[in-house]
């Protein structure tokens, strides 16, 4: 009886080839004659790890300018150009970079969002994406000791670890501060606070568009003393207002127009989460708004949107008790906030935007 070996990708390393053994006799449906998925999704890790390596590197600012061959590009980060090159063809595979005889270039994608000091600049998120991954990596840990591989342990890492995250988040925050503003009108905002901010990316961008507005920034001590620097580096950051304080255990001082939980709501347990919800929403005045966002917002039925539901899997390697949430969860507890007209945006990449506005 004939065996087909299908040997996945061209190794012939033990350690990484995958050998599949299909019998032509079984009468398997034509869908399960090659492992097409299982092939794609190992595809596409490895193009995203040379994704985040080319922004570790700066690889797509060295090329801001043209092309250049893979000897100046690797004169300029400081690195061996034999080893950079292999690099660069993967991200040219990848969709990130374009090869012209020996020179790379950047494609429009990556001149227009991995090119640092541009304003659609995200390359910086790096900072996020390898915690992000390093942690994916160990979810049957996860579920087999019950507890967080990776715990995101924020009281002991160290102000440098910190940091870096901060600043990883920051273009996120930032990006998400002007699709807010695309999609939502905010003429009648005075004063906006954003709660559990991190960099203060979201708020600054705000007082940077608004120049009437007044904007908080509101997290940990520790948190928004980091941010300080970012803030001062950022345009409009130099006018928000920064405001410690832990918001299970006190609203925040003063009353908002509006309040933004940004990428917030889901590092909590369902009972912190509705504790945090109603000290937000304490500090907003009545018909005011409130916003939550972030990729932990799930469909009802728990299968979707895609990024929510891989996402609840990365929380449960982050937090002890985190996760995504489903809309009608963040509508409960909104209610129990005093806030109604709730209502859902999922975006195009996935994310989601919970909206109500306060009552009482």
């Amino acid at each position: 009886m004939e065996v087909l070996r299908i040997l996945i990708g061209s190794r012939t390393d033990p350690v990484m080839a995958l050998q599949v053994e299909i019998n032509p006799m079984d009468n398997q449906p034509a869908s399960t004659a090659f492992p097409t998925t299982i092939r794609h999704l190992q595809d596409q890790a490895s193009a995203a790890f040379a994704m985040l390596a080319g922004m570790q590197l700066e690889v797509f600012t060295q090329l801001a300018d043209g092309p250049r061959d893979a000897t100046g590009i690797a004169a300029a980060i400081g690195v061996a150009d034999d080893r950079l090159s292999r690099l660069l063809y993967a991200l040219v595979i990848a969709g990130l970079l374009e090869c012209h005889g020996h020179t790379f270039a950047n494609t429009p994608e990556a001149a227009a969002f991995l090119v640092k000091g541009r304003p659609g600049y995200l390359g910086s998120i790096h900072g996020m994406l390898q915690p992000i991954w390093h942690a994916d990596i160990q979810t049957a840990h996860s579920i087999r000791s019950g507890g967080p591989a990776d715990l995101h342990d924020y009281n002991n890492s160290s102000d440098a670890d910190l940091s870096s995250l901060l600043r990883g988040l920051h273009g996120t925050a930032v990006a998400t501060a002007r699709d807010f503003m695309q999609r939502f009108d905010f003429s009648g905002c005075h004063s906006l606070i954003d709660v559990g901010g991190g960099s203060g990316g979201l708020v600054a961008t705000f007082c940077d568009a608004r120049p009437d507005l007044e904007g908080t920034l509101f997290d940990l001590p520790r948190t928004v003393a980091l941010a300080a620097p970012i803030l001062a580096e950022t345009p409009g950051g130099n006018r928000v207002i920064i405001e410690s304080g832990d918001i299970l255990a006190a609203p925040p001082r003063g009353m908002h127009d509006v309040a933004v939980m940004r990428a917030f709501v889901q590092v909590f347990s369902p009972g912190d989460a509705a504790r945090a919800i109603v000290n937000t929403a304490a500090a907003v005045r009545p018909g005011g708004k409130i916003y939550i966002s972030g990729a932990g917002i799930l469909d009802n039925d728990r299968l979707g949107p895609r990024p929510a539901v891989f996402y609840n899997v990365t929380f449960m390697n982050f937090y002890n008790a985190g996760a995504s949430y489903t809309e009608a969860e963040h509508a409960a507890w909104l209610a129990a906030a005093g806030c109604a007209d709730v209502g859902r945006i999922t975006m195009a990449n996935g994310l989601g935007i919970i909206h109500a506005t306060k009552i009482t």
